[in-house]
């Protein structure tokens, strides 16, 4: 075979492999971005976007109240019994069902955690709500009156306001930063004009 039938020839294989080795590649790029795309869509919109949601509304309903009706127990520790009545319906009403929502959304939503293992301010989170069931079931015993502190807040000790509040803070905006690049990387390989073959076979060839 003439030297001038062959190199056309290699050049056309060449040229198609090296086509057809871009564009896998290229797939196998988008596949992934896919794939890790769907799942921070899916913690943005199953966990840390709601997680986040919550945590501002316990943040902002908790300095209101604080504002209205804080200090309540002092030094020492006792409470008039208009104010335990207070804390009692707000912690009922506000902060027990927003906190059992974020509570539950841990739970059942754990595999979507950036961590392999739940952070400290979410086990705090769950540690908390647990340790209030009781003393909220107590205050719906009949005859329940005490002003007392203890009666009042639970064995866990304080809400971890500011470690959680600023642990789902920093993941929601890091999950929102990495998919509004995934989505610009993603568009930028979708609108990229594909390899012409046939263009540069005849190129090679000429």
């Amino acid at each position: 075979m003439e030297l001038n039938v062959v190199v056309p020839l290699v050049v056309t294989v060449f040229v198609a492999a090296a086509g057809y080795v871009a564009t896998y590649a290229t797939n196998l790029r988008l596949a992934r971005r896919k794939d890790r795309l769907e799942r921070v869509n899916r913690q943005l919109s199953e966990l840390y976007g709601p997680l986040y949601a919550q945590v501002e509304a316990v943040d902002r309903a908790w300095d209101k109240f604080a504002i209205r009706y804080m200090p309540m127990w002092t030094d020492p520790p006792s409470a008039t019994a208009e104010q335990a009545a207070t804390w009692r319906l707000w912690m009922s009403t506000v902060f027990m069902p927003l906190n059992r929502r974020m509570a539950e959304l841990v739970v059942s939503r754990a595999d979507l955690l950036n961590e392999e293992t739940i952070p400290e301010p979410l086990k705090e989170l769950c540690a908390h709500v647990a340790c209030y069931e009781p003393v909220l079931a107590r205050w719906q015993e009949d005859g329940f009156d005490s002003i007392r502190l203890d009666d009042h807040v639970s064995i866990a000790g304080n809400y971890p306001r500011s470690e959680l509040a600023a642990y789902i803070r920093t993941s929601f905006e890091s999950l929102k930063l990495e998919q509004a690049h995934l989505l610009a990387q993603t568009q930028h390989v979708l609108t990229r004009p594909p390899l012409d073959v046939g263009s540069e076979r005849g190129r090679l060839s000429r």
